[in-house]
């Protein structure tokens, strides 16, 4: 059985009080997704170039790079 069957059913079997928590839960967690999609754009400074990222993008954490690199292609 799929996991997402295996949380379907639980929350089946959740009283009603249990239900609304886990709604409001939910609805706190998950993100409307935008019509348009974010994207990094090009910002110009003088002879300089450099790509900003868009609003909520995680940060540009040594980390976050190296977690990057390794999916990397």
């Amino acid at each position: 059985m799929s996991k997402l069957l295996d949380v379907e059913a639980a929350a089946e079997a959740l009283p009603p009080e249990q239900k609304e928590e886990l709604f409001r839960f939910l609805a706190a967690h998950l993100r409307v997704s935008d019509p348009q999609p974010r994207k990094a754009h090009l910002v110009r400074e003088g002879d300089d170039a450099f790509l900003e990222a868009p609003p909520g993008a995680p940060l540009m954490t040594t980390e976050n790079i190296k977690r990057m690199l390794e999916d990397w292609p």
